[in-house]
Formats: structure tokens, sequence, C-alpha cells
């Protein structure tokens, strides 16, 4: 009864004869591509329903699954092709057989087959069928060995990070946390400018800074202190950093189609769907391999209710998790934290990221950026910037990394290293001065209070 009730409802979507349908017999079912081909076999034989479409198969699961195996039984090699990409994924708990050439005897259609042969002999057919893959699983030991070396990677040029995560592997998701006005999006900035340093091509997303904001700031960190001055506004009185003309024109040829920033004024809407179109636009049209978000908060999720918040945030990051794994990228995203505290030297752990807990679970790293009080080279106290790993899954790294922060180029460098000085690709004078000043073969060559 259980079987007549499925057969009866696959019958709107497959086309066969009802009394010739019989899942005790030992050639399973057999997915033909024409009428014709389902008259010449008969038993347990069937094609597509006439104006169906192939995701109606999904629909006759329930007949299918009375049967043993899928066949799928075509001499048309071009048929047969197109039949095996439409029915696996779409039955992936089928074991599914498809007929090769060498089945059919140089045969033409099935007619042909019977005429030779004789319907007795349509099970011979089976000597020719080839197992399809397993769809959904994968043989482990097939699995090729991944080699971290070799993946695609920023290195953020913070020691300590660098040696906790390894950098910043393409197909992943880093989220950021940390309070307002810490200096998350000034040090994914900077982050930006590393990897074009190293060769990428970056697409950002910053749903509060206007542009005009958003280039000055990137100007000035990638400036660095010693090509900038400060200049006062006459009016005001107020002194505001600068980058000098030619290097501002440096820096401009340096970034060309290699940094782009989404258009808040062209992309009036700023939801999920139109970031993810621009993202991938920039990665087809420019190559671009590092993404960043800043942040979640400012994108559109109209239409949902604050209960539904959580979730539709959660649903954006998984967006964003298939879209770095799907184009071989790597997306910077930033949170806010879900707790507000005036103790700076509170822990945190990954469970004080703002919104659902699936946001850091479906990270492959989080990071944390704080203020916390420490003492400086004289032993005074002093606030500084500390950035600390929460989550990290390729090596399940924890640490933290004391910085320094540069206020003239908006640039965080490793604390007590001097290093905010650091010349990026545009300064290429500044770069072969560095590689040739090597303070100790200078102190060989000419040493103190004696000669050389």
């Amino acid at each position: 009864m259980e079987f007549e009730k499925a057969m009866q409802a696959a019958a709107a979507y497959l086309t066969f004869t009802p009394r010739f349908m019989d899942p005790k017999q030992p050639q399973g079912l057999w997915f033909c591509n024409t009428v014709a081909e389902v008259s010449a076999i008969q038993i347990n034989a069937v094609c597509l329903g006439n104006g169906c479409e192939w995701d109606n198969v999904v629909k006759t699961e329930p007949f299918l699954a009375h049967f043993p195996f899928v066949v799928i039984v075509t001499p048309n090699a071009i048929a047969r092709e197109e039949m095996v990409k439409q029915l696996r994924p779409r039955l992936p708990a089928a074991c599914i057989y498809v007929i090769t050439d060498a089945g059919f005897r140089n045969c033409k259609t099935l007619d042909e087959f019977v005429s030779a042969y004789g319907s007795a002999h349509l099970l011979d057919i089976l000597a020719g069928a080839e197992e399809l893959p397993a769809y959904g699983i994968l043989n482990l030991a097939q699995v090729a060995r991944r080699d971290l070396r070799k993946v695609p990677r920023v290195l953020s040029r913070f020691p300590v990070l660098d040696r906790g995560i390894g950098g910043f592997f393409s197909g992943e998701l880093s989220v950021w946390t940390g309070k307002r006005g810490v200096g998350k999006s000034t040090i994914l900035g900077q982050l930006l400018l590393e990897a074009i340093d190293q060769g990428h091509t970056v697409c950002a997303y910053s749903g509060e800074l206007p542009k005009e904001q958003f280039r000055e700031w990137i100007y000035l960190q990638a400036a660095g202190p010693e090509h900038i001055s400060y200049e006062t506004d006459e009016a005001t009185g107020k002194r505001f950093a600068m980058a000098d003309p030619m290097t501002d024109q440096m820096i401009s040829e340096w970034l060309d189609e290699r940094f782009w920033l989404f258009d808040l004024e062209r992309n009036t809407r700023h939801d999920p769907e139109t970031i993810l179109k621009q993202f991938e636009y920039a990665k087809m049209r420019y190559n671009a391999d590092v993404f960043l978000v800043d942040n979640i908060m400012s994108v559109d999720f109209d239409g949902f209710s604050d209960r539904d918040f959580n979730r539709v945030q959660s649903k954006f990051t998984k967006m964003l998790v298939t879209f770095s794994k799907r184009r071989g990228v790597h997306t910077h995203l930033v949170v806010h934290p879900r707790k507000s505290t005036s103790d700076t030297n509170s822990k945190v752990s990954s469970d004080d990221v703002s919104g659902s807990g699936d946001i850091t679970n479906r990270a492959d790293n989080v990071f944390f950026l704080t203020t916390h009080a420490a003492s400086d080279a004289k032993g005074q106290p002093e606030t500084k910037p500390m950035l600390q790993i929460l989550k990290n899954r390729d090596f399940g790294a924890r640490g933290q990394q004391w910085l320094d922060f540069d206020r003239k180029s908006r640039r965080f460098f490793p604390d007590r290293t001097g290093d905010a000085k650091r010349p990026y690709g545009w300064d290429m004078a500044a770069r072969q001065i560095s590689l040739t000043d090597d303070r100790a073969d200078i102190d060989k060559i000419f040493p103190e209070g004696g000669k050389a």
C-alpha cells in the first residue's frame, strides 16, 4: 500500500507504466532519457515526465527509495552525461549506476539492442554499469594533504600574531571585536595596506566612514610619520596631519586598482546581498583576495525585527564564510563586543562578541583589540593597546600582542620597536636605504674610536 501511494505521487513527474513497476526485481530502477527507451525496457523503467523539470525528481524520492539502486540507461552519450549531472546532486542518498558505451554493444538505441539480442538479455546491459561516486560525503584517504606553508596568506607584521596564527590564510574569516574608538577600523586599514604591500588586492566595505575620510586615514597610514606634516587651520587654529603632495601622488599610483572601496553613495542599499555582489565583482574583475566588512552593525537588515537580528547577522556571517571558502579569499569582519565594562583589564572570550554565538563559531579567527594598563620603559604607568587572539581554528593559538600607536600616521606597531617608520612599497627609495643600512657592517668598517 505504501509503495502504491508513493508511485501514484511520482506519476505526476515521471513517465512509466505502473503494472511494470516491481521493487522486488533485481535490476533496480532504470532511469531512461526518452519514452521510447522506457517502452523498450518496460520493467522498472522511467523517464522524466513531459513538461517536468529536473528539480521535480526530488519530489519522487519516496517512490525511488523503494528500489535498491537507480541505473541511468541511455545509449545517447550526451544525454547520459546530462542525466548524471542532473540526478547525482538531486538524489544524494541514492546508489546510482550509469551504463557505459560498452554495455550497449555498439547499439545506437535500446530498440536496436532488443532486436539484436532479445529482451531477455536486457539485464546483460548491467555488466557495463559503473557506480557514480558518493555525493556529499568524502573518502578521507583521497583528500589531498594541505601544506599551510603553500597556502596563500597575508602577514600582519605583528610577530606574536603571525607566529600564533601563521598569517591570514585564504578561504578563512577573521572576526575583530573591541570597544568603540579603540582602533579596530584603524588596525584593519593598516592590515589592508600590509596585504597590498605583499602583492594582494583588497576590497573594503566601510558602512560608517565617508569615502573622503576613509581615504584620509588610509593615506596617512601608507605615508608613515616621516612623510607627514602638521598643518594649521587658520579659522580655528586646529592642527591636522596630512601627507605632502608628492607622497600623496605616489601612494595613489601604488594603490591604483589594488584598493577597492564599496561606494556608499552609488549603492543605495547596503544589504548583505548587495555587499556580496560587489565583493564577487571585485574578485572576478580585479582578483581581489582580501576583504573587509566594517562593521556588521552598519549592514542593512531591513524587514527583520530586533528578535530576528541575531539570526540575520549569523546568516550574513555564514554568507561571508561561504564566499571566502568558495573564492579562496580572506575576509575580515568587525563586530562589537557584547558586554561593556569599565575594567579594561577584564578577561574576554569569543562569547563576549555581540550577536549570535554562531558568528564566532563560524569564524576561523577571533581577535579582541583593547587598551590595558601597562608600564613604560621607565616603569611609569601608561595605557597601551593590546591585541588578543581569542580563537584560532588552525593551531588553537592563544596570545596577546602589546602595541604602540603613532597618532601622526595612525599606525600601530609592536610595543617598543619603533617600527612605525617601516616603509611601504610606494616608497622604494626608503626601502633601498633600509636594505643597505646594516649597522653591524658599518660598525665593522668604521669602528667607534678607532680606524677602519
